[in-house]
C-alpha cells in the first residue's frame, strides 16, 4: 500500500482526500510542510494544495528540499500557475490538477505518478531499496537531513567522519544507487592500497566518468595515496561527469593535519560537506527502529519468516554499547536470526558474540495425533485442529462482543446519562482489549515454526510465565509453593516452551480457588503444577484427557496452544486427580536414549 501525504490548508480538502484515497493508499494530512520534520518519513506521493504553503514559489521549493526532496509531487492547481517542474530534479514526476476535481481523477493522477515512480526506481538499478540507508534511523538524525540536502545537489565530494561500522560503505553504495549513476561503483581502502592502485581500479572499471568512488580509511593512507585521492577529487570537480567521490575516515582529520600526517589541501576538500555517523551507544534512542529495519532485510535476504522483538530484547539490544556500531548490530541479529530461527526474539535468545552460538541439535519428529482421533490414554492431550480453534475462538469472542452489542442497542440512552457513558466506555475498552489480546496471541503463535533446540533450563521458564500472573495470584490470595528440586537441561526452543507455559498460566490462573496454595513441583525431566479449582473445570481437563469419560469436550484454546507447541518440542502435558479435590498437571520429557 502507497503512502500519500497531502499538505493542504484546508480541513475539507484533506478529509476529503483522505476519504477518496484511503481505500487504495494509506495517507497522511497535514495542513502545511511546516509541520513536518527533516527526519519524517519519506512518502510515495506528495499531493499539495492550493495556493502553495508557503506562498512564495521559492520558499516552497526550499520546504520541499527540506523535508521531502525526490518524492513525485501533484500540484492541485492550474499549470498556469506554477512552474511544476522546478520543484523536484529532472526524473522526479510531476503533475497537476486544478479545482474542481472529481474522485475518479485524483485517484487517476496518483496511480499515474506511482507508475511513473516505479519506472524511475527501476531503472535506478534498486534506489528504493537502499534509500532507508540514507534515512533515520540508519543514520542520526543531523546526517540524514544534511543527506536529502546532498540528494538534491550535484555535491562531488561528500566525507563521512565516523568509527568504525558506523556503515560509511552502505551509506556511499546508497548514494551511487540512489542517485541513478550510470558507471561503476568502486571501493578502495586506503589503509591497504599502494599508490597507483586507485587509478588502476578505476580505469578497470570502465573510468571516472558517471562512477561513484568510495575511499575507506582515508585517515590510515600514506601520503602518496593521499596525493591518488587529491588527483582523482580534482578530475571530479572538473568534469562534467566525473565521478563522484565518497571518503570514509575515523579521526578528526584537522588534528592529522596539525601532526604532519595528512594534507591541509586535500582535508579541506574532503570536509567540504562533512557528515558525522555518531556511533550507536550514542542514540539508544533509535536501536528499536533499527532493529526493525535491519531485521527486516535480513528476514528477506535469508528467506526467513517476519520476526518480533520483545521489549525485553529490544531494551537488552539498547543497553549494550555496541563497539561495532551498526555493523555490529546487524550481525548479531543475522546471527540471532539464523541460528535461534525464533519468531518471537526473547532477550535471552540474543547472540551478542560468535563464540555465544549454542550448539543445535537436530530436532525430534513428533508424530502427530490424526484430526478428531483422542490422543491414547497417558499419552498427553490432542494436537491442535481446527475444530479446536474455530470453536474456542468463538467462545472467547462472544461475552465481549454481547457486551458491544448490549450497549449499542442502548446507544441513545447511554449517550444521555454520564455515569452511563463511563461505565460503557470501561466495558467496552476491556471487552476490545480481550479480543486484541487474543488475535495478538493467535498471530504469535502463528509465527512459530520448526523449535531451534538448545538446552534450556524448563523450571526457569515455568516460573519466568508464573511472575507475570503475580499480580492476579495476590488477588486471589493464592500462594505459590516450591520444592526447590531442579530439572536438568532439556534440549527445546525456548520462546516456544515459554509460550506455551504462558498459555497454561492465562488458561490456569483466572481459574485457580481463592485462598489456596498453588504447588510447583520439579521433577527430573519436566515440571508439575498441583492446584485447585472448581470442580466444573477440573471435570473439563479430564474429559480432555480422557474423552471416553467427558462429553467430547474441546480444550481451553490456550491449553491447546500450549500442547501443541509442547509436543512441537517433544513433550507431553497431562493432566490427572490429585489428592483432596486437587488438580496435576504435568509437562515432562523422554528420557534420553
Amino acid at each position: 500500500m502507497a503512502s500519500i501525504l497531502v499538505v493542504d490548508g484546508s480541513a475539507s480538502v484533506r478529509e476529503t482526500l483522505r476519504i477518496v484515497l484511503g481505500p487504495e493508499h494509506q495517507v497522511e494530512v497535514v495542513p502545511s510542510l511546516d509541520a513536518l520534520s527533516p527526519d519524517h518519513p519519506r512518502p510515495d506521493v506528495v499531493i499539495l494544495g492550493v495556493p502553495p504553503l508557503p506562498r512564495d514559489e521559492r520558499a516552497l521549493e526550499a520546504a520541499i528540499e527540506r523535508v521531502v526532496p525526490d518524492v513525485p509531487l501533484l500540484l492541485l492547481q492550474s499549470a498556469a500557475d506554477v512552474q511544476a517542474q522546478r520543484l523536484a530534479p529532472p526524473n522526479v514526476p510531476v503533475d497537476v490538477l486544478a479545482k474542481p476535481f472529481d474522485a475518479h481523477a485524483i485517484r487517476r493522477a496518483v496511480r499515474g505518478l506511482l507508475r511513473s515512480a516505479a519506472g524511475s526506481v527501476a531503472a535506478g538499478a534498486g534506489s528504493a531499496a537502499e534509500r532507508p540507508y540514507l534515512e533515520a534511523p540508519f543514520l542520526p538524525r543531523g546526517a540524514a537531513a544534511l543527506l536529502r540536502n546532498v540528494l538534491t545537489a550535484d555535491v562531488r565530494v561528500i566525507g563521512l567522519e565516523g568509527e568504525i561500522g558506523t556503515g560509511a560503505a552502505r551509506v556511499a553504495r546508497a548514494l551511487h544507487l540512489t542517485r541513478g549513476r550510470r558507471g561503476a561503483y568502486v571501493a578502495v581502502d586506503a589503509a591497504r592500497t599502494t599508490p597507483g592502485t586507485l587509478a588502476r581500479r578505476i580505469a578497470d572499471a570502465g573510468g571516472a566518468s558517471g562512477a561513484t568512488v568510495f575511499v575507506a580509511n582515508l585517515d590510515e593512507a600514506d601520503r602518496l595515496v593521499q596525493s591518488d585521492v587529491a588527483l582523482l577529487i580534482e578530475g571530479a570537480n572538473a568534469e562534467d561527469d566525473g565521478a563522484h567521490v565518497v571518503v570514509g575516515y575515523a579521526r578528526d582529520l584537522a588534528d592529522a593535519v596539525a601532526d604532519g600526517r595528512f594534507a591541509g589541501e586535500l582535508a579541506y576538500a574532503v570536509t567540504t560537506v562533512p557528515i558525522r555517523l555518531t556511533p550507536l551507544r550514542e542514540r539508544p534512542e533509535d536501536v528499536p527502529a533499527l532493529v526493525d529495519l535491519l531485521a527486516r532485510d535480513l528476514c528477506a535476504r535469508y528467506r526467513l519468516e517476519p520476526v518480533t522483538f520483545r521489549p525485553a530484547a529490544i531494551e537488552r539490544l539498547q543497553q549494550y554499547l555496541w563497539f561495532g556500531n551498526v555493523v555490529e548490530l546487524e550481525a548479531v541479529i543475522a546471527r540471532t536470526l539464523v541460528v535461534q530461527r525464533p519468531s518471537l526474539v526473547e532477550a535471552e535468545q540474543i547472540l551478542f558474540l560468535p563464540e555465544s552460538t549454542p550448539r543445535v541439535t537436530a530436532v525430534p519428529v513428533v508424530p502427530a495425533a490424526p484430526v478428531h482421533a483422542p490422543a491414547p490414554a497417558g499419552d498427553g492431550l490432542a494436537a491442535l485442529d481446527l475444530e479446536v480453534v474455530l470453536g474456542e475462538l468463538a467462545h472467547e469472542l462472544r461475552n465481549p462482543m454481547v457486551t458491544i452489542k448490549t450497549f449499542a442497542q442502548h446507544l441513545d440512552s447511554v449517550l444521555a446519562d454520564p455515569e452511563v457513558r463511563a461505565r460503557f466506555a470501561g466495558l467496552t475498552t476491556e471487552a476490545i482489549g480481550r479480543m486484541d489480546e487474543l488475535l495478538e496471541t493467535l498471530l504469535d503463535f502463528a509465527r512459530f515454526r520448526a523449535p531451534a533446540l538448545r538446552a534450556v533450563d524448563v523450571q526457569q521458564l515455568l516460573d519466568r510465565a508464573l511472575a507475570e500472573y503475580a499480580g492476579e495470584l495476590q488477588r486471589r490470595h493464592v500462594d505459590v509453593e516450591r520444592n526447590g528440586v531442579g530439572t536438568v537441561p532439556i534440549d527445546a526452543d525456548e520462546a516456544q516452551v515459554l509460550f506455551a507455559f504462558r498459555s497454561l498460566c492465562r488458561g490456569l490462573v483466572p481459574d485457580l480457588s481463592a485462598h489456596t496454595v498453588l504447588k510447583v513441583r520439579g521433577a527430573e525431566r519436566g515440571v508439575e503444577l498441583q492446584v485447585r479449582t472448581e470442580a466444573s473445570v477440573a471435570a473439563r481437563l479430564a474429559a480432555w484427557v480422557e474423552p471416553a469419560a467427558g462429553d467430547g469436550e474441546t480444550p481451553p484454546l490456550m491449553w491447546a496452544l500450549a500442547s501443541t507447541l509442547l509436543a512441537r518440542n517433544g513433550a507431553t502435558l497431562a493432566v490427572r486427580k490429585g489428592d483432596a479435590e486437587s488438580t496435576v498437571i504435568r509437562v515432562e520429557w523422554p528420557q534420553r536414549n
